[in-house]
């Protein structure tokens, strides 16, 4: 005999369904579980099924609120807003709601969807996953700006939206681990949490004059990508464990020619002087001090890393580092102040752009360790490019001349060969720059 669970908890026979249907033998939670893949709309409409379905949907584990990819007009938001506000007010109190998701396509609209409401009910039902995704026509939309207050909520996606303060304090949500924000329009002094793990920030806009913070100290996992406006300043993360930072058009940059310099004697540049923030701190390096992989990669003519190097701190667990054409400066002094200040390094990947940006211009002013380099050097280097060219083989002579030894170096290239796509491995730095002076001779014959 089957059996059916109720909602007081007590089990009761099912008869199965005669014939090859046996749909009716399931219990409700795993009818309700399918119905959480579908729309909330779609859900309701299984009501009309039988009269076993008529209040299935009520205790849904998942609410998907869309506006199914259609455009809303004045009428369409309306009516979205009266189909959700009498879902969330006859949906079952006691039935837990673990996730949330309204992702909503292009309003057009004097009237607004009541997102702000439904988030506060949603938390309210204590759920613990929360997705708010509105279409890039409607960026503008503003979330309330009230802190959200939860003890349940775990992770939080926003996708498209205006974030103010108080929204970005998560104080009140001591269970939250992961937040991903990704097109948003960002008016914050902070983004706060104490408990959260994971941070991914994607193609977001930093709207004010003073540089954002992000305080953290929990997380393990750091994204930073193609930000806009000034890039936030990291407060200390000793947990941190892997971060990857990808800076191309943000405000901390120098409209110099490439290769030119923002440093002077006194850190007067007329161009890129807003860098600093009077207050000598760095602005991302010092939050990554602590991480064991790290990738660094910015447009030359971002300064930010740079800039950091005047303050470089240690990066006492560091085995695994990829930088990008940053680092590529007229005598490779970045990378020189990297290798003094990652004493464990392990493995060394550079990666190239597919035009070589002019190696040329005055020297930065990092900061020295008094060594000529960290006391274990990479055992493992990788130089990924597009195109063999001179920057290769300054890296490797700069490698050479210091007296850097390294057990195997990998040279991935895509173009510029008469092989084509191709990866090459040396024992040596000698070995690798005798193969690729013979590889600049073929090439011109």
């Amino acid at each position: 005999m089957n059996y059916q669970a109720t909602v007081s908890g007590k089990r009761r026979p099912v008869p199965v369904a005669s014939g090859g249907n046996r749909i009716d033998a399931l219990p409700d939670e795993v009818l309700q579980h399918v119905l959480s893949f579908l729309p909330a709309a779609q859900a309701v409409q299984t009501c009309v099924l039988a009269r076993r379905w008529r209040g299935l949907w009520k205790s849904m584990p998942i609410l998907r609120i869309t506006s199914e990819g259609r455009t809303l007009n004045r009428q369409g938001v309306r009516k979205l807003n009266k189909f959700v506000n009498h879902l969330l007010l006859l949906r079952d109190r006691i039935a837990s709601l673990h996730t949330c998701e309204v992702e909503l396509s292009t309003f057009r609209s004097q009237d607004v969807p009541e997102v702000n409401l439904w988030i506060r009910h949603a938390l309210l039902c204590q759920a613990q996953t929360l997705t708010v995704h509105l279409s890039h026509d409607n960026n503008i939309f503003e979330l309330e700006d009230l802190p959200l207050v939860s003890c349940h909520l775990t992770r939080l996606d926003l996708c498209n939206v205006v974030l103010n303060d108080h929204i970005l304090n998560f104080s009140s949500c001591p269970a939250l681990e992961e937040l991903r924000i990704e097109g948003c329009y960002t008016h914050a002094d902070m983004i706060m949490s104490q408990s959260l793990k994971r941070l991914t920030i994607l193609d977001c806009i930093f709207y004010l004059t003073t540089r954002a913070r992000i305080s953290s100290p929990g997380l393990v996992a750091l994204e930073l990508t193609e930000l806009w406006g000034r890039t936030p300043l990291l407060e200390s993360m000793p947990s941190l464990v892997t971060g990857s930072i990808k800076l191309a058009n943000c405000d901390d940059c120098c409209r110099k020619e490439d290769g030119g310099s923002c440093f002077s004697d006194n850190d007067t540049c007329e161009i890129c002087g807003a860098n600093n923030d009077g207050s000598g701190d760095c602005v991302i390096l010092n939050g990554l001090s602590e991480a064991e992989r790290l990738e660094l990669t910015a447009e030359p003519s971002v300064y930010v890393f740079k800039r950091d190097l005047i303050w470089c701190p240690t990066f006492s667990k560091l085995k695994t580092l990829l930088v990008g054409e940053w680092c590529m400066d007229a005598n490779l002094g970045a990378l020189m102040c990297l290798l003094q200040h990652t004493p464990v390094l392990e493995k060394l990947t550079i990666q190239l752009n597919e035009s070589p940006s002019i190696l040329t211009g005055t020297e930065g002013m990092y900061k020295s360790t008094g060594q000529p380099f960290a006391s274990n050097t990479p055992k493992v280097l990788e130089i990924k490019c597009e195109k063999m060219d001179e920057r290769v083989h300054k890296i490797l002579t700069f490698l050479s001349t210091n007296d850097i030894h390294i057990d195997e170096i990998n040279i991935e290239h895509s173009v510029g060969s008469s092989e084509g796509t191709g990866s090459w491995t040396f024992s040596s730095l000698d070995s690798a720059r005798l193969a690729l002076e013979e590889h600049s001779v073929e090439e011109h014959v």
